[in-house]
């Protein structure tokens, strides 16, 4: 097999779905067209080691992009050719799990998540792990109800009530942790993304994520708004609200074009201020 079909294999793996503007922008390829032809003896056989979703073009958004994911025949030479574990691998065993309506707001999950990683290698930092919304464990054909099929990133509040965050990665940089929720919103509602900050902040206030994650301190969450304007009223409605008083900094915000800029400058705290990715003033 050739270096830059392996290459897509461990992409696969880890971000479970690609497309091919995605691999230009993790360097595999120099451009779009190049990706097909060479992907295409992975997926066009019997036991194919990538599948390739397509969609129909969307009447606001115009033609999709097709996603690449990693089969289980895929997950397998992974195993036995590149000593993988299995259990760490990011694969989909049946493309129904891919939903067009999901399509744009998983792609710019995975944009964040490409970002992330690039960012971290370019400061020597290491991912230590990191899950999306649609990552999940567990057989519903199995008796024990425990074992049934679970979101890896879902969070029970004290409340009774649980919700899962688009993703959630710990990392590491000069020999410090930092654990990251991150939320993708698109659309052009307020309310909604505000009533989802909500629960983050319960959870911080909760101090969960020592159990969970085995993280000693609060995490911090970047949210990235489809819309520019959305990112805006949300911070001004955070800004006013005396629920979020003491925790303005845990909570940095970007529009997708600011992601695509620069991942790691000019994020926006709720007192309106720029900073950093990991370096908000003030938080413990």
């Amino acid at each position: 097999m050739k270096e830059k079909q392996v290459t897509v294999l461990e992409h696969l793996s880890h971000f479970k779905v690609l497309t091919s503007s995605q691999l230009v922008q993790l360097n595999v390829y120099k451009n779009r067209g190049d990706v097909t032809n060479t992907l295409k003896p992975l997926f066009g056989v019997k036991r194919p080691l990538i599948g390739k979703k397509n969609f129909q073009p969307d009447p606001s958004y115009g033609k999709a992009e097709s996603f690449y994911y990693l089969t289980k025949y895929g997950r397998d030479y992974l195993v036995k050719n590149s000593n993988y574990k299995r259990d760490v691998i990011k694969y989909i065993n049946n493309d129904n799990d891919l939903f067009k309506k999901d399509y744009y707001h998983r792609k710019s999950t995975i944009d964040f998540h490409i970002g992330l990683k690039q960012w971290l290698e370019s400061e020597d930092g290491e991912i230590i792990f990191c899950n999306g919304y649609f990552d999940k464990v567990g057989n519903n054909r199995v008796k024990n109800t425990s074992q049934h099929v679970y979101a890896l990133n879902r969070l029970e509040l004290k409340s009774g009530e649980s919700f899962i965050p688009d993703m959630i990665s710990m990392f590491s940089i000069d020999d410090r942790e930092y654990l990251f929720l991150f939320e993708q919103h698109n659309g052009s509602s307020t309310n909604r993304l505000v009533k989802q900050l909500q629960s983050h902040l319960e959870s911080i206030t909760e101090d969960i994520f020592e159990n969970q994650f085995g993280f000693q301190r609060s995490p911090r969450i970047a949210i990235v708004c489809e819309s520019e304007s959305v990112k805006y009223n949300t911070i001004k409605r955070l800004s006013q609200d005396k629920q979020f008083d003491n925790f303005h900094n845990f909570f940095i915000f970007k529009s997708n074009d600011e992601l695509q800029q620069n991942f790691n400058q000019n994020w926006s705290l709720i007192d309106g201020q720029r900073v950093s990715f990991i370096q908000p003033k003030n938080t413990n």
